[in-house]
């Protein structure tokens, strides 16, 4: 039918989704030329042209569009959605309230809207236009818009997970991003916006790189840039968190169109702390790379606790066919430090342990999607890494690992059923030495499979079933497990959330602490930060409320039994180690601009008496309670800023060889009070912000939690007896 202009609009579709953007414009333009009174070739059109980078000429077409149709809510949002892009409020604001008016059931205008308001320091009404838009699309994932060409790319460019983080209901995140995965697995957005809520989550760094992989792997081209920071783990650098620090990808388009982008980023503060960040990205067609670069040096708050890092990279991604995405990224870090761990005692370190570090990491990845309904992935890692350490003067060691990691992924979606299927392999060579005097070399192999199936029945109800099989190997250490996983999610009614979860695991070794497995159920991680071929249970439940539409609470419960092997002077042994962490918080938005957060924690480990308690920093028993209140304040000029006060109580017990070895033990509890306050330039140019870290220079006692990771990336804080200061510029080009 050569002169029915809808079937052109529809090829014109057809092409502008396989990013044909020359064969789109033809298709349209000859709809146009067919029946110039038809809006819908002329939507098309516009989204061709700024697909090819012309955002003012697409506008203009959007606009015709919307004047042939002006009682279109689709229409209307998109013609928003440009005006965002050009900067050119109040336009945006008023073109997307005319089509929440016109269709007070479409979610897409919601969804934009939310964003548009995140980006002007309007987080609490942006969390309110996001619970509409998750609420009007009937318990699906939270990152769809209803124009199949954009099903993703806004939530992409303008991480949803900010909303969060700038209110402080990180555990309304978690939610989020957990409910969004098992209804949505292959879902790139939720995986960012996860990978984005753990960012300064306790022990759970590895969880976040997994989920950056798993979002760069499964995301069609996009601009969205990867900060070099944000890749790698562990790096301790000032305390991140609050309205006080951005994320790159907030300030990403919501178009994804041929466009260049330059955003930096600086810091300075106490103890001679500075630093910065920069990543360049670019998109022309089927193509699109970033790369970026990172440095950071900090004198720190004691003797012997400095750190520095410097950290590049380059990635790029191709769609070789609208079925088939690859993808290849290398990275290259240098870091020196001190001694860095808190073991209660401040005065408690080692003045002559130094520690270097360089690594060389190089992957390549692939999607292929033979339909809209499923996903086969593959990864492969590949590192060299090289560590030195000196203990005392006199004494040192040093680590050349060389290793590979292969993994593939099935992802296959169906209405009430999806299926997770995968299976990796690991092989690492690490050669050992002690004052230049080489051990034999060990190697590392694991390998590992796993099945994961997520089943909505009845429909208010979803469960999570799996097993996972490990074989690993390290010189004598031989674990070969079959490990099984449960989860559930009832959404009891629309306001009341109940979880529980019960699961093994066994610690795969990972290079490069990053794997494609996922690395939740229902809500609760099964990837910490632990040693390799650590075994564990964990056990939870939850129940997570929404009281009205401005007040949330919720409490936590869970346990973990772990199994750590040690190498001893007679071979491997194991010893047994348990986790309590229980968790109850209230969330409240008094107005919209205030936001009000309250949490009570417990957290308890015991370890039984044994060569990591005697010979190590590990403690017998350590049992910690904390109380964070935090009270944050927004407005629509910018400004921003923020209190937080935490209560803390610890209890450490050691064993006596530990004692004598000189660790400390005993109680103390304390108050450390935070402040913070900053601005937003206007049009998204930008972020200033200033921070103060235990604002009166508390003195205390403190174990961190560096003594439970068996690696050699110890994590530091979150509190430091110290006064800390940062101030940090963001600048987007």
């Amino acid at each position: 039918s050569a002169r029915d202009e809808r079937v052109h609009v529809v090829r014109g579709y057809a092409a502008l989704a396989e990013i044909r953007t020359k064969a789109a414009r033809e298709s349209f333009e000859k709809a146009i030329s067919l029946d110039s009174s038809d809006p819908q070739p002329r939507f098309g059109l516009g989204l061709a042209i700024i697909r090819d980078g012309d955002l003012e000429e697409g506008r203009r077409n959007l606009e015709v569009a919307v004047g042939l149709d002006s009682n279109s809510s689709l229409m209307r949002s998109y013609l928003g959605k440009a005006y965002f892009e050009e900067k050119r409020a109040p336009l945006d604001a008023q073109q997307l309230a005319i089509a929440k008016e016109l269709d007070p059931l479409d979610p897409t205008p919601y969804l934009y809207d939310s964003i548009r308001k995140q980006s002007e320091n309007q987080p609490v009404a942006a969390l309110r236009d996001i619970q509409t838009s998750i609420a009007l699309n009937d318990n699906r994932a939270i990152y769809r818009s209803r124009q199949a060409l954009d099903q993703d790319r806004a939530a992409r460019g303008a991480s949803l997970g900010r909303i969060y983080d700038d209110l402080g209901f990180d555990r309304m995140g978690e939610n989020e991003g957990s409910k969004s995965l098992t209804i949505d697995p292959g879902n790139a957005s939720a995986h960012r916006f996860l990978s984005d809520i753990y960012l300064g989550a306790r022990r759970r760094e590895s969880a976040r790189v997994s989920e950056l992989l798993q979002a760069q792997l499964l995301q069609d081209i996009n601009i969205n840039p990867i900060q070099p920071s944000l890749s790698e783990t562990n790096l301790n650098i000032a305390t991140r968190g609050g309205p006080a620090d951005a994320g790159f990808n907030e300030f990403t388009p919501l178009f994804e169109r041929n466009d260049i982008q330059l955003i930096v980023s600086g810091l300075a503060g106490t103890d001679d702390t500075f630093g910065g960040e920069s990543v360049a990205s670019a998109i022309y067609d089927q193509l699109s790379i970033s790369a970026g670069a990172f440095y950071y040096d900090a004198d720190a708050w004691r003797p012997n606790a400095d750190i520095q890092h410097s950290i590049e990279n380059v990635f790029v991604q191709a769609a070789l066919t609208p079925d088939l995405n690859v993808q290849a990224e290398f990275r290259h870090r240098q870091s020196e430090n001190g001694d860095l761990a808190m073991n209660f005692d401040p005065d408690s370190f080692n003045p002559d342990f130094r520690r270097n570090l360089d690594q060389d990491m190089g992957r390549v990845g692939l999607r292929y999607s033979p339909s809209p309904h499923s996903d086969f992935l593959m990864s492969a890692i590949y590192s060299e890494r090289n560590e030195d350490q000196t203990i005392f003067p006199g004494f040192t060691g040093s680590a050349d690992d060389k290793g590979y990691q292969l993994e593939s992924q099935y992802i296959q979606q169906l209405e009430k059923l999806n299926v997770i299927v995968g299976l990796g392999y690991t092989n690492i060579d690490s050669a050992l030495a002690f004052n230049s005097n080489p051990l034999p070399t060990s190697t590392i192999e694991h390998l590992h499979g796993y099945l994961y199936s997520n089943i909505k029945i009845p429909a208010s109800v979803t469960w999570t079933l799996g097993l996972s099989a490990d074989d690993y190997s390290e010189d004598s250490l031989k674990v070969s497990e079959l490990n099984p996983k449960f989860g559930v999610q009832w959404q009891v009614t629309d306001d009341i959330l109940l979880r529980g979860a019960a699961f093994r695991t066994v610690k795969s070794a990972l290079v490069s602490n990053r794997t494609i497995e996922p690395t939740q159920i229902a809500g609760f991680t099964q990837l910490f930060d632990d040693g390799n071929a650590d075994q564990a249970w964990r056990y939870g439940a939850g129940l997570d409320w929404k009281l009205t539409d401005q007040l949330f609470a919720g409490a936590e419960a869970t346990w973990r039994d772990i199994t750590i092997p040690i190498l001893g002077a007679s071979g491997y042994v194991f010893e047994d180690q348990k986790e309590q962490r229980h968790r109850a918080y209230m969330y409240w938005t008094p107005t919209d601009s205030l936001s009000l957060s309250a949490q009570l924690v417990y957290d308890r480990f015991q370890a039984e008496p044994g060569f990591a308690t005697d010979f190590g920093t590990v403690p017998e028993d350590l049992e910690t309670i904390s109380v964070p209140l935090a009270v944050r304040y927004f407005h629509e000029s910018g400004f921003f800023a923020g209190a937080g006060v935490t209560y803390v109580n610890q209890q450490v017990k050691r064993t006596a060889l530990a004692i004598a070895a000189g660790l400390a033990d005993g109680h103390d509890d304390f108050f450390v009070v935070d402040v913070a306050v900053g601005y937003r330039f206007p049009e998204r140019r930008g972020f200033a912000s200033l921070s103060v870290n235990n604002l009166f220079d508390q003195k205390f006692l403190y174990q961190d939690d560096s003594f439970r990771e068996f690696r050699d990336e110890p994590s530091t804080g979150p509190y430091i007896p110290a006064l800390q200061v940062v101030g940090r510029l963001t600048l987007t080009f």
